[in-house]
């Protein structure tokens, strides 16, 4: 399909509700509706790679996501650089096994804060993580790899809701039907089907 805006979403909506009063409730059902998507799925297109600096000193890292990932999600995978195989991730819970010792190429989360155990020193890690989805807003950031691959799952959601809030549950719940159909039709082309290396 071409390439949807977020403004064309918008009137996409207004052409199924007849609602054009509700611009406003719309242009926020639209990123509702990408970010419920994005949750029901770990898409190819949501995933990011990036290389991690490590303090070369230390075994046990904790490090702050927040300062060097954008709207992180969740992981797929770590990697130490140097090395052929990927941290497994653990239960903090579990980080002290048996003879009261830490579990090693391991990593957890708590909070915004990554934990790392290491066997061998590492300087930096290649990892793969799933981001949120960004807020569209008119006029300065109109664009979406979903309005582009799968258009009508988001606008048909977002019409969804609309008729909900105004009480037209027949046509809400048609709308939530065949936005329901072309999300799963869009999971079978556009997910990351590859095993999650870390799982």
């Amino acid at each position: 399909p071409e390439i949807m805006t977020l403004v064309e979403a918008i009137e996409e909506v207004i052409s199924i509700t007849k609602r054009a009063d509700k611009r406003t409730e719309i242009t926020s059902n639209i990123n509702k509706a990408i970010a419920f998507w994005t949750l029901k799925a770990n898409f190819a297109r949501d995933l990011v790679e990036y290389t991690m600096t490590l303090d070369p000193d230390e075994y046990s890292q904790a490090i702050d996501l927040s300062l060097i990932l954008t709207r992180f999600r969740k992981f797929k995978f770590i990697r130490p650089t140097s090395r052929n195989y990927f941290f497994q991730p653990i239960d903090p819970l579990q980080v002290i096994g048996p003879n009261n010792r830490v579990q090693t190429d391991r990593y957890y989360v708590v909070g915004q804060t990554l934990n790392i155990t290491q066997s061998q020193l590492d300087s930096t890690a290649e990892i793969g993580y799933y981001q949120y989805a960004p807020l569209l807003i008119e006029g300065t950031l109109e664009a979406h790899w979903m309005l582009d691959m799968m258009p009508w799952a988001v606008t048909e959601r977002a019409a969804s809701q609309v008729f909900k809030s105004i009480g037209d549950e027949a046509s809400s719940t048609h709308y939530a039907a065949t936005s329901m159909e072309f999300f799963l039709a869009a999971r079978r082309d556009f997910a990351d089907n590859v095993a999650d290396s870390a799982s």
